[in-house]
């Protein structure tokens, strides 16, 4: 009779035991036991080809600034139009009630999330685990390295495109060195907004124009609290030639400021993105004199159809996430009394 043993056998019992607890952990490392943490192939119920029995979940940031609030009703239109279940939470920009919803979309049988981020840095292990369970798609806000892909504005192009026509005004009103003070989002704005600012920043160099920035202080991308901050900032900085806000929300309360003040008749206001409405009204209504200088096409519109869109097909199995790339950008545009009236729909949502 053979004495010869399996590979494990001619150790004590308890190594043999070690050695086992290794090969687990192995396995777990190469995602063999537990559920990898790469991004999912499929929408979390499988493929429902019936439009009408597939659920998108939207995950937005919050509601208090404008464009979020538009893209909740683009979206809502959207659903009743192509027929399919959407739920819709905002987070008011917490992370940690972000993941709730987003779970309680899943147990609501949500097969593909659409998800505007409240923090690039801080949802990174968040969204790794979100998007192994079901396709994310990014909108606005993404977090990198995670989901399926991302439909974003080009923030820093947009910007640009907006202090390139703040730049040409200047110039025109024979001034080329600005003082200029800076609305800013909120401590969580780790991406979108510095990149707006700094395209902005940049178009005003390419422009020609030079600038010592005075003063920066958040207005949370909400028009009242951009109010108080330009009024803040305006007080102390008294030779400001320029306030940029991040958003038009934010540029729309230092308007407020600065219109019926004479102390302020020479300071102008402009937005490195949004295209709002109300901003671009008054672009339209004071011409190429208008105090409100310029602004930048971010239209919510554009990018819920888009996410929505890239959402559904994967739900209906009409594409797979393997079919888009990591991210799209939706059409970069600075507006000003040039081009004003391409953009300016009174009628629009946002």
């Amino acid at each position: 009779m053979s004495t010869r043993r399996g590979r494990f056998g001619r150790f004590p019992r308890r190594l043999r035991a070690a050695a086992a607890v290794l090969v687990v952990g192995v396995l777990t490392a190469c995602g063999q036991i537990y559920p990898s943490t790469e991004p999912a192939q499929q929408p979390a119920g499988g493929v429902q080809p019936d439009i009408s029995k597939v659920t998108i979940g939207f995950a937005q940031q919050q509601l208090q600034a404008p464009y979020f609030s538009a893209m909740q009703q683009q979206s809502e239109e959207i659903a009743r139009a192509k027929g399919f279940r959407l739920l819709f939470q905002a987070a008011n920009k917490d992370p940690v009630v972000q993941m709730n919803q987003m779970q309680a979309m899943l147990a609501q049988g949500a097969n593909v999330l659409v998800v505007n981020a409240t923090s690039v840095k801080g949802q990174k292990e968040m969204m790794t685990q979100i998007s192994s369970k079901v396709p994310v798609i990014y909108i606005d806000t993404n977090v990198p390295g995670t989901g399926t892909t991302s439909v974003t504005s080009d923030n820093k192009t947009i910007g640009r495109l907006s202090g390139i026509i703040t730049a040409k005004r200047f110039l025109a009103m024979g001034k080329s060195q600005l003082n200029l003070v800076i609305l800013t989002g909120p401590a969580t704005d780790e991406f979108v907004g510095p990149n707006r600012r700094q395209g902005f920043l940049d178009g005003l160099t390419e422009g020609g124009v030079t600038y010592q920035i005075r003063s920066e202080q958040s207005g949370d991308y909400q028009q009242d609290k951009g109010q108080v901050a330009a009024e803040n900032m305006l007080s102390a900085n008294p030779d400001t030639d320029l306030v940029l806000g991040l958003n038009d929300s934010m540029a729309l309360g230092a308007y407020n400021v600065i219109k019926d003040r004479p102390q302020y008749r020479n300071v102008y206001v402009a937005a490195s993105a949004d295209g709002q409405k109300e901003a671009l009204a008054l672009i339209k209504e004071g011409g190429c004199s208008s105090r409100y200088i310029s602004t930048g096409l971010n239209s919510p519109d554009l990018a819920s159809q888009q996410a929505l869109s890239i959402a559904v097909d994967i739900a209906t199995g009409v594409k797979t996430p393997a079919d888009y790339p990591p991210e799209s950008f939706t059409r970069a545009v600075g507006i000003g009394c040039e081009n004003v009236n391409e953009y300016y729909d009174p009628n629009s949502v946002f």
